[in-house]
């Protein structure tokens, strides 16, 4: 006697579908750990970087720790959807380490990798010069 079988045959196009379901399953997990990424800058100033990247209008509010250098970002909307990052920093001296960790990100959107930018540009902002005055000349 042979055994019940509850699943049809299945055919190619009912393997792809598990294997993308799979992979985008995976790809999901995986962005979802923290990323971490080193600043060759002390922590004061890019705790100072990640308040000025995580300002309006790239993110709906922010909460920040000062004494632990911690925070957490909102950013999304109703029809993109709400995201929260969690930002991290530690290090010595002249190497900050930044994490951050929220879900969906590199899918769909690239919002760590945003943050991470956004940090860098605000970092060199710090270390331009500032325009010199012109001299008026009476």
């Amino acid at each position: 006697m042979k055994p019940f079988n509850i699943s049809p045959r299945r055919g190619p196009l009912a393997a792809a579908t598990t294997a993308v379901v799979l992979a985008v399953v995976l790809a999901t997990s995986v962005s979802a750990k923290p990323k971490e990424k080193v600043y060759a800058a002390s922590c004061d100033r890019v705790w100072a970087a990640v308040k000025t990247a995580t300002a309006p209008p790239h993110y709906n509010f922010a909460t920040y720790n000062d004494q632990e250098k911690k925070a957490m970002v909102s950013t999304g909307n109703t029809w993109s959807g709400k995201r929260y990052l969690d930002i991290s920093l530690h290090g010595q001296g002249d190497s900050c380490t930044v994490a951050v960790g929220g879900q969906f990100s590199g899918i769909t959107h690239n919002d760590k990798g945003d943050l991470f930018q956004r940090i860098q540009d605000a970092l060199d902002a710090q270390t331009k010069p500032a325009p010199e005055e012109k001299k008026k000349s009476d």
